[in-house]
Order: C-alpha cells, then sequence, then structure tokens
C-alpha cells in the first residue's frame, strides 16, 4: 500500500510536470523572439558594419553602365550580405520588405569612411503585444549613442515593432525609427561635409 500511494503521488506529480512544461513552451517561444529582435538591433545599431558600406558603394556607385556584368556582380554581393546577416532572424518577404522600405542599415546608409562616427545600442527594451490576438508583436524601444569626431556623443531613442509569422517563426515585418530625427540630421550633416 505504501509502494502504491508512492506511486499515486509519483504519477500526480509527473502530471503537474507535464502541464508546466507546455506552459514554457510558450514561454520559451516568447523569449526566443525577443532574442531575435535583440540580435537584429545589435546588428542594426552598432556600427557602421564597414562591409555593408564597401558594398553598397561599389553596388550602388559602381560603373557608369548599369546594366554591366560587373555592376550585378556588386548588386548581387550586397544582396547575398544582407541575406546572410538577416535571413537567420526574418522570413524571405520580411526582410525583403524590410529592406524595401529602408529597415535595414538606415543609420550606415550614408556612412562616409572620411567622415567617421559610430553607432552604439546602449539599452534595448523589448516587450511583447498584451493583445491576445497580436501576441506575435513585439514593441521595441532602443537608445543609441552617436559620437563623432570633434562631438560631444549624444544619446537618441528609437522605437519600432516587429511581427513575427506564425508558420515560421520569424520576423515578417520590422520597423523602427526615431522619437525625433535629430540622429539622421547628424549623420547627414557628416555626410554633406564641413
Amino acid at each position: 500500500m505504501i509502494v502504491a500511494g508512492c506511486s499515486e503521488q509519483g504519477v500526480a506529480t509527473e502530471g503537474k510536470e507535464t502541464k508546466t512544461e507546455t506552459a514554457p513552451t510558450t514561454e520559451h517561444s516568447v523569449e526566443a523572439n525577443i532574442k531575435t529582435i535583440e540580435a537584429v538591433l545589435e546588428q542594426e545599431l552598432n556600427g557602421p558594419d564597414e562591409e555593408y558600406v564597401q558594398l553598397v558603394n561599389a553596388a550602388m556607385g559602381g560603373t557608369e553602365d548599369m546594366g554591366s556584368v560587373k555592376q550585378k556582380e556588386d548588386e548581387m554581393r550586397l544582396t547575398s550580405y544582407i541575406k546572410e546577416k538577416y535571413l537567420p532572424y526574418f522570413t524571405e518577404d520580411g526582410l525583403l520588405r524590410a529592406e524595401s522600405i529602408g529597415m535595414l542599415f538606415q543609420y550606415q546608409y550614408f556612412y562616409d569612411f572620411e567622415k567617421e562616427y559610430q553607432l552604439r545600442l546602449v539599452d534595448s527594451e523589448v516587450k511583447q503585444s498584451d493583445i491576445d490576438t497580436a501576441s506575435n508583436q513585439y514593441f521595441i524601444k532602443a537608445t543609441v549613442e552617436f559620437s563623432a569626431p570633434g562631438e560631444e556623443p549624444s544619446l537618441h531613442e528609437l522605437e519600432g515593432k516587429a511581427i513575427f509569422s506564425t508558420k515560421e517563426g520569424k520576423i515578417g515585418n520590422f520597423q523602427l525609427g526615431q522619437k525625433d530625427p535629430t540622429l539622421s540630421k547628424k549623420i547627414s550633416n557628416l555626410g554633406e561635409g564641413e
């Protein structure tokens, strides 16, 4: 009888453990999604990414003949690099959408090697939506530090959201922007020269 009592308790305990194991799967998914977004923020908001800048310069400012083989190769190298960096986090459509609306490398696009600046992600906060029907949506807040020679470092706040594909478990939609345009103005002013 004592053995039977232990068995029943063991079964009851196992049943409870099974229930608690299913809940963390959802939490694990949320944690995994948050880590995915944080990885994108790390890549997007630290830089500049010099390889990307070189590839953009070659693809966008390359040869005079836009239809040349060299130009096409430069464009393919750029596309390959973007996919290599971001496809682990984005769906194919999500990556294409983010790239087409300028959400990727948006603070590095005008980088000029002669007028160096640095971006550094200082802090980020990613929260899942409270709405049950939008549980695949996450809100983003980030603070970046901008520094350039001869300028005091400055902090800038960014906000955005990421929506995950429920089928693929990757980002299907990504938006990130500034609360005010100060950061873009500083980068743009550096590009215009002194």
